[in-house]
């Protein structure tokens, strides 16, 4: 028997004109921060939204200071809007306690949490990923055919090279790849390799961002957030994606 909510999950999907799942080889290289910097930029050229996915590491909601009461209900859930963001996250469910899951649980999780979540005229949906290339993903294959994707690397060569089996993926399932962005960049000009890494998959290298020491002082607000050399960054590369 076909479970329904996986019918409203792909209808919903597909009713998306732009999804952009974010994505990395490892944890630890911005990939929330990214996430959520681009919804924000976003927001002022499309109806935007924002679903974190990562069950086990939620922490958009803390980037935009979200609300710690559960959202409105109305024939679904309502996402909260932040910054001109509809938001949605795993966290108001928790409310950040520990998720233990796995597997099929994670799986009910999931469709569940995208059936009841009112989207209505979004025009493009960022989706903040768990680290890695287990269920999450997978199950995001399965009910998205319309992703573009965005990767997220440090110029580490432990991140560059689990970056590189992430883009061999991609690319053998015939996924559509927006580009791979640079993260936490110790020289102005970032890493050789990584552009190197780009152009071997013919992917493009939208940008590199900085190391910014004082970035953590300014998260937890979003309206802080905004006013950093990080976000403008972010803004500067949000401009070359083909949306």
């Amino acid at each position: 028997m076909i479970d329904p909510r996986e019918v409203v999950s792909r209808e919903k999907f597909a009713a998306i004109k732009y999804i952009i799942p974010v994505v990395s080889g490892k944890g630890g290289v911005g990939k929330s921060v990214v996430s959520t910097a681009l919804s924000l930029a976003l927001a002022d050229r499309c109806k935007t939204g924002l679903l974190d996915l990562d069950f086990w590491g939620a922490s958009a909601h803390i980037l935009l200071n979200a609300s710690n009461e559960f959202p409105e209900e109305e024939k679904g859930i309502l996402p909260e809007e932040i910054g001109g963001v509809k938001f949605m996250s795993v966290a108001y469910y928790t409310q950040d306690n520990p998720l233990p899951i796995r597997g099929r649980e994670y799986s009910d999780a999931f469709l569940e949490l995208m059936a009841v979540t009112r989207w209505d005229d979004t025009e493009c949906l960022v989706i903040d990923m768990p680290p890695g290339m287990a269920d999450p993903f997978l199950d995001l294959l399965q009910y998205v055919k319309n992703g573009n994707f965005l990767i997220i690397t440090t110029s580490s060569i432990l991140s560059s090279n689990i970056v590189s089996k992430t883009l061999k993926i991609l690319k053998e399932l015939d996924l559509k790849i927006f580009g791979l962005i640079e993260n936490m960049c110790l020289t102005e000009d970032g890493n050789s390799r990584i552009r190197e890494l780009a152009n071997s998959f013919n992917v493009k290298h939208l940008g590199n961002i900085p190391y910014y020491q004082d970035l953590d002082i300014n998260l937890g607000s979003w309206q802080d957030f905004l006013s950093t050399d990080f976000f403008q960054k972010i803004k500067e590369i949000s401009t070359r994606l083909e949306l």
